[in-house]
């Protein structure tokens, strides 16, 4: 299972997830989750860039959420607080807050850039306005000076605050190249002689400044846009409950905010309304549209006895069912919870770009310092202009925002696409062993099958009637505590069928029954019953061999020692089950089945479902011993299954995915679940984990690549060829829409089809 190598954590281990402001980088990544891992206590840290959160596990009685908070004040980022267990949709404040001011500084900037821009292009303004070069000079500075300071601030507070822990990050960048800029033209401003005295030709560079903080602002805020579109599945989930509920207490009806249902109330639901909490019917019948929770389309029926979950839509009848489940122990906040758990984990993939970030800044700053060096010892004239602009474009181009949104924004978005259609992918990690896959292997009973024995065939004898035998055994088995009674019962009521009268009725154990039906004599049996009883078999024997064959019981019945019919039972193959197999083959992966039934009985529902390999006869102790013997020939192996005897298998498997019908262990041992009972949703499921592989692969690749190429254009290598050398603000540019393209390669998953 994918949470193999995971530290091992304490008995009294608490796991908290923390909302962080203010970071914008890889390099923030990294600086975050070592300041909490340093905290005493922590045993695990992880923080997730495209989210803004950190999950951190550590001892209670030697770390709580003020020693967190503390920590990553230090570290210069802001605490937003713990996520909380009632979540609440839309933006949290910080976020909110955080867009708003990004678009304010970026339109400030633009207003005031683009007047900069224009008086330093147009070389001839000062002869047509009448007014000195220097006073022009002096009209862009003025200008320039609230983008840098105001427009710009979060970029120069951001690199005083890693600068006061000895750390570098993308703020360091931008702050020395903006600065860089900025200071040369202050000294062309109003000190020209400085600059005259060693042969350069005084020049001001306002506009780079300026339009370096607009580019890059207009990317801070798009990012900031298009990271909200990333949440919208989670945030869609969150809005499906019903902000009030219709309550009956003390006889009356009353509509109560939805955090205000008790354990126990007794809640009203009208039809066309939405389902407050989980619960149990009470009262009335009707059908109710759960899509929005598992993903299938069609309505389920609802009587009374049956559960129902809070955020499914009440489409016919009116229900009044007991409140069981409130609050963040619904279905729907677990769900909720489980996607947030995902999208906070990170990929081990994400590791080589953590790497990379961790020595990036110092990197490009040796670079950008050699650049310098360069270009002014053996840079054409005007030379020291030629390296300060180069310096500026080397130090401005380069992007660790990208390599630290690559994954977790993929992650994010694939997720919470899979949560609509009731897939849940628990984290990066089973991402990485889905695209790895080999081998799946489904477990029989109650996956690929129903897991409840059903009628299959009768066979009438003497002229009788199917009718006729399958009344006559019902009456019969009726009485019965044999596994197999209840199908031949449940099959009569659905036909319903008038069941004949019995009196002296007799059980003889694991054989079969007898009684008196209309002064006959009647028994209902297996085959070695029957012969007990000295009827001859030999006019079925056939039928009874080809249905062996099958994997099917039957069951016999006789009245006065002649045989009248033949029922057939078994536990049939779930719809889709053949579909799956083949849709899994398709995608190149072998397919085995699992089972503790015999062999002959495992074969039959195995060709059924298209398998050609079973493994038989496998206690379910040893179940998880099967699926390590293939992970030792080199196979990466899935387990489906849904009981708890499948725990240890999913939990030994690469990855384990379970059946939402199953039980609470064998999700919980799982890393990926299915909120439905639709074998057709395996295929979908790996085909999404290959697909969101795919799309963090592309943001890898075109974030390294992106920095491989555009460090040397930014130095200057294209000079010697062309004589072309980079305009700093078409860097600024370029690294602000590198961030904004690897967050919308992976808004393409929302588009995420089930095919």
């Amino acid at each position: 299972m994918s949470s193999q190598g995971s530290p091992p954590l304490g008995p009294s281990a608490q796991t908290d997830t923390l909302n962080i402001g203010g970071m914008h980088c890889a390099a923030c990544v990294a600086r975050a989750e070592k300041a909490l891992q340093a905290v005493p206590g922590v045993q695990a840290a992880v923080v997730n860039l495209a989210t803004r959160q950190a999950r951190v596990t550590y001892a209670p009685d030697q770390a709580g959420p003020e020693q967190l908070q503390q920590a990553i004040t230090a570290a210069g980022y802001i605490f937003e607080g713990l996520v909380e267990e009632a979540i609440q949709p839309g933006l949290r404040p910080g976020e909110a807050a955080e867009l708003r001011l990004w678009e304010l500084r970026f339109w400030l900037a633009l207003g005031l850039s683009l007047p900069i821009f224009l008086g330093s292009m147009v070389h001839a303004l000062p002869h047509w306005l009448g007014v000195s070069e220097q006073a022009v000079f002096i009209f862009l500075f003025i200008l320039t000076t609230p983008v840098l300071f105001f427009c710009g601030a979060p970029f120069l507070v951001g690199a005083y605050k890693a600068a006061r822990h000895g750390a570098t990050d993308m703020n360091t960048l931008i702050s020395l190249g903006t600065s860089a800029a900025y200071i040369y033209s202050l000294v062309a401003t109003f000190s020209p002689g400085l600059l005259s005295s060693q042969g350069v030709t005084p020049a001001v560079y306002y506009d780079t400044t300026a339009m370096i903080i607009t580019f890059i602002l207009l990317g801070r805020w798009m990012e900031a846009r298009v990271r909200g579109r990333a949440s919208e599945a989670i945030q869609r989930l969150l809005t499906l409950a019903p902000p009030v509920a219709r309550v009956r207490r003390g006889g009356q009806e009353q509509d109560i905010p939805l955090n205000q249902i008790r354990l126990g109330d007794l809640v009203i639901v009208r039809p066309g309304e939405k389902i407050a909490v989980d619960g149990v019917v009470e009262e009335g019948a009707s059908s109710v549209d759960e899509s929005m929770l598992t993903g299938e389309s069609l309505p389920v029926a609802k009587a009374i006895g049956d559960e129902v979950w809070g955020a499914t839509l009440n489409k016919m009848g009116a229900l009044v069912f007991r409140a069981t489940r409130i609050g963040g122990d619904t279905f729907l906040a677990q769900i909720i919870r489980l996607v947030q758990e995902a999208q906070t984990a990170k990929a081990p993939i994400q590791r080589l770009a953590d790497k990379v970030a961790s020595v990036f800044v110092p990197i490009v700053l040796a670079l950008a310092a050699l650049t310098f060096l360069i270009w002014w010892g053996w840079g054409p004239p005007p030379a020291f202009s030629r390296a300060v602009m180069s310096l500026v474009a080397v130090l401005i181009i380069a992007c660790p925002c990208a390599l630290g949104l690559a994954t977790p924004t993929a992650v994010m978005v694939g997720t919470g696409r899979g949560a609509e259609l009731g897939i849940l992918i628990r984290g990066g990690e089973p991402l990485e062993q889905a695209h790895r896959l080999t081998r799946v292997v489904f477990d029989k009973t109650g996956t690929l099958t129903r897991g409840k024995p059903v009628v299959t065939d009768i066979i009438p004898y003497r002229g009788q009637s199917a009718e006729q035998v399958l009344a006559l055994g019902s009456a019969l088995e009726k009485r019965s505590e044999h596994p197999l009674a209840e199908a031949l019962v449940q099959r009569a009521q659905e036909l319903d069928l008038t069941l004949p009268e019995l009196t002296n009725f007799q059980a003889q154990a694991g054989l079969g029954v007898r009684a008196q039906v209309a002064g006959q004599i009647i028994l209902v049996g297996s085959s070695r019953f029957l012969s007990r009883e000295h009827i001859s078999l030999e006019p079925v024997q056939a039928d009874l061999e080809r249905l062996s064959r099958q994997g099917r019981s039957t069951i016999l019945i006789a009245a006065d020692n002649q045989l009248l019919g033949l029922i057939a039972v078994a536990d049939t193959i779930k719809p889709g089950a053949s579909e799956t197999v083949a849709a899994l083959q398709r995608l190149g992966l072998e397919v085995l089945m699992l089972s503790g039934d015999n062999r002959q009985t495992a074969q039959a529902v195995a060709r059924q479902a298209g398998i050609s390999e079973v493994l038989a006869e496998v206690l379910p102790a040893d179940k998880a011993a099967k699926i390590r013997e293939l992970q030792q020939q080199g196979q990466v192996v899935a387990m489906v299954g849904d009981g708890i005897n499948d725990a240890p298998a999913l939990a030994q498997a690469d990855i384990g995915i379970a059946l939402g019908t199953g039980t609470d262990v064998a999700l919980e041992a799982a890393d990926i679940t299915l909120l439905r009972d639709d074998l057709t949703a395996i295929p979908q499921a790996i085909a999404l984990s290959r697909q969101m592989m795919r799309i963090i692969r592309q943001n890898l690749f075109w974030a390294f690549f992106y920095n491989l190429i555009a460090l040397p254009v930014a130095a200057g290598a294209l000079y010697p060829l062309w004589g072309w050398q980079l305009n700093p603000a078409l860097a600024a540019a370029s690294m602000a829409m590198s961030s904004v393209s690897v967050v919308t390669n992976s808004l393409r998953l929302r588009r995420f089809a089930v095919n």
